[in-house]
């Protein structure tokens, strides 16, 4: 009999995953599994617990219930294993941008249905500073919206809180002088907003289109601080589509394996990582680890071309 180590996370979202709990153990266990369930209880104990579990050598598939926050640790932990276990992710969060953009389907039990029944594929993964993200590194303008949202909103509002979070702060963006290298490439300016991606979607509002998620390669933004209202409406259009660059919008789009972001001032920026806040440094360095960790995905999305 194969065996699960299930880490789930019973506060996340509207904390409904506590009377989903044993209709997915039910599940797994008529899936042919043995299962062990470890409810978080602390920050970065899913960390602890997965590397624990994988490196134990006891389980074939280490699963995970939350929101991208516990996905952030559960990678984070299997990183850090020296044995790796594909990962099964059964979402429960306000917003879950990385399930989304995998394919995993809305709804508790459906998500546990369709993960149980998918297929492993190896994902990249980012390290920055030696921590790892799964699907967003990012600084500057409303960033910090993702960790500054209450959980009681995101629960009433899920994806809209962070949008309307995000526009009460547009009045206020700041920029900040950076020096960005990406693969060798060196940009020189001030900066009002970056980010660093390998998903489809960010907060449920900002959409990338035409990536890979296992090409070694990060999708990277870069916005200067729009100026007048022109500007501003150039900046809406860039986030509602990262592809679609106007020449004079004040942006950059381009791909990278390799990043190196550092101050050119002493000031404090806002950084968040996967939905999470990252404490600011002088000098940040992001690194892609081209098929780091497998994944079970859905059957529909592993049969169709990773490049979405």
């Amino acid at each position: 009999m194969k065996r699960i180590y299930y880490v789930c996370n019973l506060q996340a979202g509207k904390a409904t995953l506590s009377n989903k709990i044993g209709a997915i153990i039910d599940m797994m266990t008529k899936a042919g599994f043995e299962v062990t369930v470890h409810p978080t209880q602390a920050c970065f104990d899913a960390t602890l617990s997965t590397i624990a579990a994988a490196d134990s050598r006891e389980y074939d598939y280490i699963f995970c219930s939350g929101g991208d926050g516990t996905l952030n640790e559960v990678m984070c932990g299997m990183m850090q294993a020296k044995h790796k276990v594909p990962i099964g992710y059964i979402p429960c969060g306000s917003t879950n941008d990385f399930a989304r953009s995998i394919g995993i389907p809305r709804g508790i039990l459906k998500a546990a249905a369709a993960t149980l029944d998918g297929v492993p594929r190896d994902f990249d993964i980012g390290m920055v500073n030696e921590r790892s993200f799964n699907y967003i590194a990012a600084f500057g303008a409303f960033t910090d919206v993702t960790y500054e949202t209450s959980q009681s909103v995101k629960n009433v509002f899920g994806s809209a809180a962070y949008l309307f979070n995000s526009l009460t702060k547009f009045t206020n963006i700041r920029s900040f002088p950076m020096r960005i290298t990406c693969d060798g490439a060196v940009y020189e300016d001030s900066f009002a907003f970056g980010m660093i991606t390998n998903t489809a979607s960010v907060g449920g509002f900002l959409t990338i289109k035409d990536f890979c998620y296992d090409d070694g390669l990060f999708e990277v933004a870069l916005l200067k601080r729009p100026q007048n209202p022109i500007e501003i409406q150039k900046t809406l259009s860039f986030l509602k589509d990262i592809r679609d660059v106007p020449d004079d919008a004040g942006s950059i789009y381009l791909r990278a394996s390799d990043i190196t972001i550092e101050l050119l001032e002493d000031t404090n920026v806002p950084w968040t990582l996967d939905g999470e806040y990252m404490e600011n440094a002088s000098k940040i360095h992001i690194v892609n680890h081209k098929r780091a960790v497998s994944l079970l995905v859905p059957q529909k999305f592993a049969n169709a071309s990773f490049k979405k």
